[in-house]
């Protein structure tokens, strides 16, 4: 008798990866299938919204087949995006544009206009509802044919299911939250967006519909099968790492990367947070380019390399950088290649600092790893002078997690324990997972979720380099305010 599983989704910026977790919570198969980033021009970012689910039809088949589970044995699925995405369909539901995905920071000027009608300094041109504003000024057409505008999880829903409804974590029009919907409106009124253009909300743990016919033969699934509302990519890696409750903090480090901390409803106002739960916000500080920094290092320094070695690169080069002294003898690397979030402007670009004659490409590699690590105590001291709450302990989850050099270092930067729990490679996956659990009724809540991952490795700071690396990231921290002029003026 075969055991039974949810497919859970991972749908990020370069790949969906689907994965077939069994009731405990056991990853039994992992399929990816890639698809591509588009550049139209500096500063857009864009992807095909069908390349989405053909992605997701293919590896769910080749998913099930590697591992030789009939699709009977499927009694869930459910899907965990990246966010905020900008996908128009027409009243055919035809898709009228590429998503505008989360990368893309083309609408600098709506932001300014956001920003003075509402009196305020918190929007860019990277923001949600400025590039809403982008499509209704530059597509005016499409914004009008638009009988509804998705994004990635929404999309993917609807494509299974037929209905179109948007979960609780990936919602920036409509919320639980009294105060915050009350925001969502004023922004939506300055911003002159229609919001009968977005679907309606549900739950992340609710039951949306089944499989339609079409989707169970794209899918390789049973027609019927549940699908559940799902989450944002950050939402369920917090699940996965099983930092669920209240002041719980992990650290994701994937093509992106973010530190984030589940705090009670409230207690966020004024920081940058998300829905999480009806009672819970998730607030975040995040990296643009984390992953994505490592495998720029690894394509520019040891290119040659990974032609000849593939996916085994990250292992040799780990091992290349093994024995570099903590501080890459004093340089420092800025891991700024798409811009930054604040504390970082999101202008500033990438760096290095103090190269000297006694570098070679293994300190640079080892240097980025650093920047990632100086970027997130500096999340880290910020939430901890707002919160008032001290962080003795942190989890890592995400494809950082498979270097141990890098996890010994992010506890020598941070000087507290870092842990890493299971399937922390297929954290989002596995979070997501828990969603469809709960509405089955497999689990009782997040909080359960929590008691259930355990901690499979445990990094303790070395005390001997905490000098070291507290006097180079102060200097880290000085980088962009003394950068600011300069780009400003190459970044316009």
């Amino acid at each position: 008798m075969e055991n039974s599983y949810v497919v859970s989704y991972d749908v990020g910026t370069s790949s969906v990866k689907t994965v077939l977790v069994d009731f405990d919570g056991k990853v039994a198969s992992v399929s990816i299938a890639d698809y591509s980033l588009l550049i139209p021009q500096v500063g857009w970012a864009e992807q095909e919204p069908d390349a989405y689910w053909d992605a997701v039809c293919a590896s769910t088949r080749q998913a099930l087949a590697q591992a030789g589970i009939s699709a009977g044995s499927v009694k869930g699925v459910v899907f965990g995006t990246q966010w905020r995405g900008i996908i128009p369909l027409d009243a055919q539901d035809n898709v009228l544009h590429n998503n505008i995905i989360w990368l893309d920071s083309r609408a600098s000027r709506q932001a300014e206009k956001l920003n003075e009608k509402m009196n305020d300094e918190i929007f860019f041109g990277n923001d949600y509802w400025p590039k809403l504003m982008w499509v209704k000024e530059k597509l005016p057409e499409i914004y009008e044919k638009a009988e509804s505008i998705l994004e990635v999880n929404a999309f993917l829903k609807f494509k299974a299911t037929g209905r179109k409804a948007v979960d609780l974590t990936n919602n920036f029009i409509r919320t639980l939250d009294v105060e915050l919907q009350t925001y969502f409106n004023k922004v939506l009124a300055a911003a002159e967006l229609d919001a009968d253009k977005f679907p309606p909300l549900v739950m992340t743990t609710e039951w949306v519909g089944g499989i339609s016919s079409k989707a169970a033969d794209d899918m390789g699934l049973l027609e019927g099968t549940p699908v559940f509302g799902g989450c944002g990519d950050i939402p369920a890696v917090t699940i996965g790492s099983g930092c669920c409750g209240d002041d719980d903090a992990h650290v994701y480090l994937g093509s992106s990367g973010w530190m984030g901390t589940v705090t009670k409803r409230g207690s966020s106002k004024g920081d940058f947070y998300l829905t999480f739960e009806k009672d819970k916000d998730l607030r975040i500080g995040g990296i643009k380019s984390a992953g994505m920094s490592f495998n720029w290092a690894i394509d520019q320094f040891f290119h040659a390399e990974k032609e000849q070695l593939k996916e085994d690169i990250y292992k040799f080069v780990n091992q290349e950088i093994a024995d570099i002294p903590p501080g890459s003898l004093n340089m420092i690397a800025t891991p700024w290649l798409f811009g930054g979030i604040l504390p970082v402007l999101p202008n500033a670009k990438a760096g290095f600092y103090n190269i000297t004659n006694l570098h070679d490409r293994r300190h640079i590699v080892n240097a980025v790893l650093e920047g990632i690590c100086y970027q997130v105590r500096w999340i880290m001291d910020i939430y901890q002078q707002k919160i008032g709450k001290i962080i003795n302990s942190i989890r890592v989850v995400g494809g950082g997690t498979s270097s141990d050099h890098w996890m010994q270092m992010m506890a020598n930067v941070l000087q507290i324990p870092v842990e890493v729990p299971e399937n922390s490679q297929h954290a989002g996956a596995v979070g997501t997972a828990y969603c469809a659990f709960i509405g089955l009724g497999l689990c009782d809540d997040f909080e359960d979720v929590k008691r259930r991952i355990e901690v499979e490795k445990r990094f303790l700071p070395q005390k001997q380099h905490a000098k070291t690396y507290d006097a180079l990231y102060e200097i880290f921290k000085g980088i962009c305010p003394e950068m600011e002029n300069i780009f400003h003026s190459i970044n316009e």
